[in-house]
């Protein structure tokens, strides 16, 4: 998104981290990637112990698959935030560090946090109807129990023109799984992982257009993922592009 910048403060609290939490990669064989956010080049950092994930943070602007899939959708439609009120719910460091000084730029979340400057919650958006240009949503709804109505919120404050992008898990299967009635959290938590209340279908995309979005998938191709350090798993990770 950026020229390229040393940001060696955060490479030497990532390498940190990835020393303690996988000694072991430093001795196995490893390709260098491009990060789609900072532009740096070289050697990814594990998510945790053990190699499960392969490359996944960049060192250098701390970024993970998803958000070089989303840098990947700025960059090829050329965005620009200038002068724009941007909505980012649950901000991720990586593009909250790049969006905080654009005057329009509300990054909120449901409790107070250094990588955030508001309180928002997603079910219940303190701004007025038609206010923000876009929307950003980067793993959120996998967490919330009212999806629909999160859903709703979203389409109510974007601006006609707007572009909310969207993603989530997906489980690479058409339909959204949902729990059924009296099923307890741990056993959801075993199907769908931490704090996740459904498994989300591509009929994710249907769910949005319930609300008045149009929606676009947008996919990176196998040669970009293996360029920026996305796993396999991670291309069923699309981008749903919502306009209002």
């Amino acid at each position: 998104m950026k020229e390229f910048k040393n940001n060696w403060f955060i490479q030497l609290k990532v390498w940190l981290r990835a020393l303690v939490r996988d000694p072991k990669q430093f001795f196995r064989y490893r390709d260098k990637f491009q990060c789609s956010f900072c532009g740096y080049r070289g050697y990814f950092v594990t998510a945790r112990r053990g190699y499960i994930h392969g490359p996944f943070r960049c060192p250098n602007c701390e970024s993970r698959p998803r958000d070089r899939n989303i840098a990947l959708f700025f960059q090829k439609n050329a965005l620009s935030f200038d002068g724009k009120n941007i909505l980012h719910i649950a901000p991720e460091w990586p593009l909250f560090r790049q969006l905080k000084a654009e005057g329009g730029y509300v990054g909120g979340d449901i409790q107070k946090r250094r990588n955030a400057n508001s309180i928002v919650d997603i079910t219940s958006i303190n701004f007025d109807a038609n206010h923000f240009d876009f929307l950003i949503c980067n793993h959120v709804m996998e967490h919330v129990q009212d999806d629909k109505k999160a859903m709703g919120e979203c389409y109510r404050v974007l601006k006609n023109g707007g572009i909310a992008i969207f993603s989530v898990p997906l489980s690479g299967k058409s339909e959204t799984w949902e729990p059924p009635v009296g099923m307890s959290v741990p056993e959801i938590e075993g199907i769908v992982g931490w704090d996740h209340k459904r498994y989300y279908g591509y009929d994710f995309a249907d769910k949005l257009e319930k609300f008045g979005f149009k929606v676009e998938i947008f996919r990176i191709t196998e040669a970009e993922a293996k360029r920026h350090g996305i796993g396999s798993g991670d291309i069923n990770d699309e981008i749903f592009i919502a306009k209002k």
